[in-house]
């Protein structure tokens, strides 16, 4: 009998768990970390910072010129994680900066964005961003190439 019971518990622990943990991830988190630039555009105004506590800013302008004095500049900032191959922001800080005059009025962005990560090497990170709108519609928001 008690042979029997302990096989039963052995089944239903075996059962119950799951490699499908949304935390585990095939990509070497310590890739991710640090300042990426937007390629084919200004660095100084288009970037995204990772660090290993989980903390990200970034900013964005769209700007392929530098010597733009004072672009229109996105700014946001929180914390993230990573599950599987995307990437989930918390935003806690959203800035739109013009003509260098910070404006506080941005709402955050959509949470049920995803940010799928494509590419990641030491000097490439490629995230494709996309809105799941149901009813199997999904809207391409566009891929970001980034390198180090």
């Amino acid at each position: 009998m008690r042979k029997a019971l302990l096989i039963v518990v052995a089944l239903l622990c075996f059962t119950c768990s799951s490699d499908d943990d949304s935390s585990n991830t095939n990509l070497n988190l310590n890739l991710l970390y640090g300042t990426w630039y937007h390629v084919d555009l200004c660095q100084e105004y288009n970037r995204l910072i990772l660090d290993a506590n989980q903390n990200y800013s970034t900013r964005y302008s769209g700007s392929q010129d530098c010597d733009d004095p004072e672009p229109d500049i996105y700014e946001f900032s929180g914390t993230f994680g990573v599950s599987g191959n995307f990437i989930i922001y918390t935003e806690t800080n959203a800035e739109l900066i013009v003509d260098g005059t910070n404006l506080s009025v941005l709402d955050f962005i959509n949470p049920d964005i995803k940010h799928e990560i494509l590419e990641l090497t030491t000097t490439t990170l490629v995230i494709n961003s996309y809105l799941e709108e149901g009813n199997n519609i999904v809207r391409d928001l566009g891929t970001a190439t980034y390198e180090h």
